[in-house]
C-alpha cells in the first residue's frame, strides 16, 4: 500500500535500503525496491526524476512530502555535539592507532558502525582497487604510496552529519566540492551570483546525484573518534598529503585549485 506516512523503524529501514540500491547491480536493486515498495514508499508518487539515493528521501522529509512518527530531527540536522570538560586527556595512545595505515579496515559507507557515526571524530576517504581517477589527477596519485584521497574531521557536529555534507551534500562540504571538480562536473551557471559566500558552489541536483553515485560505488571510509585533540587532523595531512586536502597539506595541487576556481566562476556567473 503506498503510504506518505512512516514510523521511525520504517524511516530508518528505508534510508538502509536505498543506501544499498544505489550499489547493487541490476537484479539486486529490483529485489531491494520490492523491499522499499512493500513498506509502502514509492519515489515516483514525488518525482520523475530517474534514481533516487538517501538525501532525496531526507529532502522529501524536510519539505514535509513525507512524515515519519515521531521525532527524528537528528538523523536529518542534529545540533552540534556538546564537548565535555575533560582534564589531562593522553592522545598519544590515538595518535599512534591512527598514523598506521596498514592497520586501517576500510569499508564501504553504508557499512560504517552507526555508534560510531554518533560520535566526532575523524574520517578517512581512499578510492577502491581499480578506481581510476582523470589521467590529470590519476598521474599524481599513482605516485603516492597509498590511495587515500582526502582526511577530514567532525568536530561540534557528529560524523554522520558530517559525511552527510561530504557524501550526499546535504550542506556545503569541501571535499564534495573538490571532488565534483576533478570529475570534471561544473555548477549551475551564475548559482552564487549575488549571495554573499562566493565559494559554496554547488551542481545541478542530477550531477549532484550522480556525484554521490560515484562516491558510494568507488570509494571506501575509515572513521575514528576522536573528543579532544583534533590537530592530529593536520598532522595525518601532512604525513600523507591526500590528494584532495589542500589546508595544511605541503603537496597540495595547483590543478584541484585551478578547477574548484573555474567552477568557482561558472557558479558567480
Amino acid at each position: 500500500m503506498r503510504k506518505t506516512t512512516f514510523t521511525k523503524s520504517e524511516y530508518a529501514e528505508l534510508k538502509k535500503l536505498i543506501s544499498k540500491k544505489v550499489l547493487a547491480d541490476g537484479s539486486e536493486q529490483k529485489r531491494i525496491r520490492d523491499k522499499i515498495r512493500k513498506i509502502g514508499f514509492h519515489y515516483s508518487d514525488f518525482s520523475s526524476k530517474k534514481g533516487y539515493n538517501v538525501s532525496d528521501l531526507e529532502e522529501l522529509l524536510r519539505d514535509k512530502q513525507i512524515k515519519v512518527i515521531g521525532n527524528i530531527a537528528p538523523e536529518i540536522k542534529s545540533k552540534p555535539i556538546a564537548q565535555k570538560a575533560v582534564k589531562n586527556v593522553n592522545t598519544s595512545h590515538l595518535k599512534s592507532n591512527l598514523v598506521s595505515l596498514d592497520k586501517m579496515a576500510f569499508q564501504n559507507f553504508i557499512e560504517l558502525s552507526d555508534s560510531t557515526l554518533s560520535k566526532t571524530g575523524l574520517y578517512f576517504i581512499k578510492l577502491k582497487n581499480g578506481v581510476k581517477l582523470p589521467v590529470r589527477y590519476q598521474t599524481i596519485l599513482d605516485q603516492r604510496s597509498h590511495k587515500i584521497i582526502y582526511i577530514g574531521k567532525a568536530q561540534g557536529q557528529s560524523l554522520r552529519d558530517r559525511l552527510g555534507q561530504e557524501i550526499y551534500h546535504t550542506s556545503p562540504g569541501t571535499f564534495f566540492r573538490s571532488i565534483g571538480a576533478v570529475l570534471n562536473y561544473k555548477p549551475t551557471p551564475g548559482s552564487l551570483k549575488g549571495k554573499l559566500n562566493q565559494k559554496n558552489y554547488k551542481f545541478s541536483p542530477t550531477d549532484t546525484n550522480s556525484i554521490t553515485n560515484w562516491l558510494l560505488k568507488n570509494t571506501e571510509f575509515v572513521i575514528k573518534e576522536v573528543q579532544m585533540d583534533f590537530s592530529i587532523e593536520d598532522e595525518l595531512i601532512r604525513k600523507y598529503c591526500p590528494l584532495l586536502n589542500d589546508k595544511s597539506n605541503p603537496l597540495r595541487l595547483s590543478e584541484l585549485r585551478e578547477d574548484r576556481k573555474k567552477c568557482r566562476e561558472i557558479a558567480i556567473g
